[in-house]
């Protein structure tokens, strides 16, 4: 039953990469999902899809600490890290078109301000 899980994911992920390429955009981001917002809440939103993408990551390198770690990682934590990446490289794109100044301050420009 798992081998047959694990073929019918790796075939459905074979048909995401497929799709990237035919649509010219990402399977998992939504066109013009951003296009709304100003610049600040841009960086709003930035700011919490890499929490949400570091979160992921936390609990994938949990679950990797276990011997079923990869399927779960793969069942359960896998689409919605490809989904918060996109996210993230769509608000990238949008701040780029609208000529927002980096979405998240750097620390320095932070401090002399």
């Amino acid at each position: 039953m798992l081998a047959a899980a694990s073929c019918a994911a790796f075939a459905l992920a074979g048909c995401a990469g497929g799709t990237d390429s035919v649509t010219g955009g990402s399977f998992w981001a939504q066109p013009g999902k951003y296009d709304f917002l100003k610049c600040p809440d841009l960086a709003k939103q930035s700011m919490a899809e890499s929490t949400r993408e570091k979160e992921l990551v936390s609990l994938m390198e949990r679950a990797n600490q276990s011997s079923a770690g990869p399927v779960v990682n793969f069942m359960v934590y896998d689409a919605d890290l490809q989904q918060a990446r996109a996210n993230l490289a769509l608000l990238q794109k949008t701040s780029r078109e609208k000529g927002c100044d980096n979405l998240v301050p750097s620390a320095r420009g932070a401090r002399s301000k």
